[in-house]
Parts: structure tokens; sequence; C-alpha cells
């Protein structure tokens, strides 16, 4: 994804000051894509050198003037082509958690836990606010964008899944002699499960696990509803 052809898919909806334009990826999609001061205000104005946005100085008294920028037809060209070309590229993640799990034997049980610990109330807190994102903006994105939000909630979910998992195997000692962190029978489950997820009706059978999930994992997880929506 690049920040400037993010920024042109804003002002193609309408005008907006780089205040507005911040606020967006701070509070929409911070989970997906940060950008900083040092990075916003410098690609604004080399969009405005290149002549994809024009830039329109609103005068205010008692503050200061108002910067409101909008896309030009050159930009608009350029997102158009942009958002038309097929993502080829898978880009990799840059996990410091993960890495530091690869290294986790040179740890003892209690150190290992601690981390495993902390990054479960970390990931319970991130799906708090992705849900709250999703819940306060929900009437006004298009369905593609409420979609981000679903899968965003989706991710966290799973992470949380993996770290119960994983903390279940440390605490039992059993992380050194399980041939791997599921078996091939999870590993079909597993299967199951996705095709659950994205069931627009969820099975009766699914329903009541999640029900008992819900009671025995100390974060809060899916909320199936027998119309195939979810909280």
């Amino acid at each position: 994804m690049s920040l400037r052809e993010a920024m042109l898919g804003l002002l193609d909806d309408g005008p907006m000051t780089g205040y507005e334009i911040k606020q967006f990826f701070r509070n929409v999609i911070q989970h997906f894509w940060s950008v900083s001061d040092g990075q916003l205000y410098p690609t604004l104005k080399k969009m405005h050198k290149d002549g994809l946005i024009s830039l329109e100085v609103v005068e205010q008294k008692g503050t200061a003037n108002k910067h409101v920028y909008s896309i030009t037809d050159k930009g608009r060209e350029k997102f158009a082509h942009w958002i038309r070309e097929p993502v080829i590229k898978f880009e990799e993640l840059k996990e410091p958690f993960v890495l530091k799990v690869f290294f986790f034997s040179k740890l003892s049980r209690e150190e290992i836990l601690e981390h495993l610990h902390a990054q479960r109330e970390l990931h319970a807190r991130i799906l708090e606010e992705i849900r709250g994102v999703r819940d306060t903006y929900e009437e006004n994105v298009s369905p593609y964008q409420r979609m981000i939000g679903y899968a965003g909630i989706l991710y966290v979910e799973v992470r949380l899944l993996w770290l119960a998992r994983m903390i279940d195997l440390v605490e039992q000692g059993q992380i050194e002699t399980q041939p791997g962190l599921y078996t091939e029978q999870m590993i079909e489950v597993g299967k199951r499960f996705f095709e659950e997820v994205f069931s627009e009706k969820p099975s009766k059978e699914f329903r009541n696990w999640l029900d008992k999930a819900k009671v025995h994992l100390p974060f809060p997880l899916w909320n199936a509803r027998g119309d195939g929506r979810r909280e």
C-alpha cells in the first residue's frame, strides 16, 4: 500500500485538510497502516508539487489558516491506475514477538509465560479497539471497508486462540514433547472452523461450541447469531 495513493483515494471522495487525513489514519486504520506527521505532511507537499492535488488556504480568525487539499485530474488518473493494478507481492510481516518466540528455548518457563500473558493482554486490548472503531464508523463505510474491519477482528481473535494454546502447552510442560502446535486431526478441525466462521449461517453445533469457548477463554470471542452475523 502506498501512502500517496491512499491519500489520493481519500481525496477522491472530497476535499480534506491534512489534520482530517491524519485523523483517518490514526482513528480508522491505525492497526493496519500507521503514518507519522513526518511522513504525512512531506508527502502532501510532494503530491502538491507533482500536481496530483491542489491546495486552498482558508484564512481563519484567531487561529492558524486551514489548508484544504483536493484531488486534481492528474491525481485522479494516478489513483485510477493504482486501484486497478493487482497486488502480486506478499508483504512480509515484521513481528518482533514472533522473532522472540523463535528463541524461546533459551528462556525459563516463567519468562516464556510472562511474554505470552503480556501478548494475550495486548491482543485483547487491540481487539476491543478494533471493535470500537468498527462500531463507530459502521454506518459511514462501504461494504468493502467494513470487511477490512472484520478481517482485523478475525486476525486478532485467531492470534488470541494461538496464544491461549501456547500458554496451555507451556503451563502443562508439553511444549517440548508436542510434535506440533496442532495434530493432523486439529488441522482438519481448523479447516472446518474457518468454514463455519465465514458461513452466512453457522451451524447449531458451531454456535454451541462458541458458547462453551466463551466460558473457558479469558478474552472476548465471537458472538455468533442465528442469522450468521457477528458482533
